[in-house]
C-alpha cells in the first residue's frame, strides 16, 4: 500500500468517527459539530501530509517504487533510500565547460 493509498483510505473514517462520538454524546457535540472538528483536524492533516510526502527524498522514494523507473540522482540520497534499487547515484558526471 503506497502512501496516497493510506490517505484515501483514512479520509473516510472521519465521518465514522465524528457518528461514533455523536452517538455517544462525547463532550456534549452533535453530529454536525464533531464533523467540523474532525473535518477541521482532517484538513490540517492533508496539508501536512502532502508537504511532507511530497519532499525531494520521498518523491524519489516513491518514483524509484513504480515499475521500469529508475532514479539517477546523488550518492547521499541512494544511499538514504537502500531499499530502493531503483533509486540509483550518479558519480561519474562532470561538468565540463566549452
Amino acid at each position: 500500500m503506497n502512501k496516497t493509498q493510506l490517505q484515501t483510505t483514512l479520509a473516510p473514517l472521519i465521518g465514522v468517527l465524528a457518528g461514533f462520538l455523536a452517538g455517544k454524546g462525547a463532550f456534549g457535540l452533535d453530529a454536525a459539530s464533531w464533523t467540523i472538528v474532525l473535518g477541521s483536524l482532517g484538513s490540517i492533516g492533508a496539508v501536512a501530509w502532502g508537504a511532507v510526502s511530497t519532499r525531494a527524498l520521498a518523491l524519489k522514494d516513491t518514483v524509484g517504487a513504480m515499475p521500469q523507473t529508475t532514479v539517477v540522482t546523488d550518492k547521499a540520497t541512494a544511499d538514504a533510500l537502500p531499499a530502493n534499487p531503483s533509486v540509483v547515484a550518479n558519480t561519474d558526471v562532470k561538468v565540463v565547460p566549452k
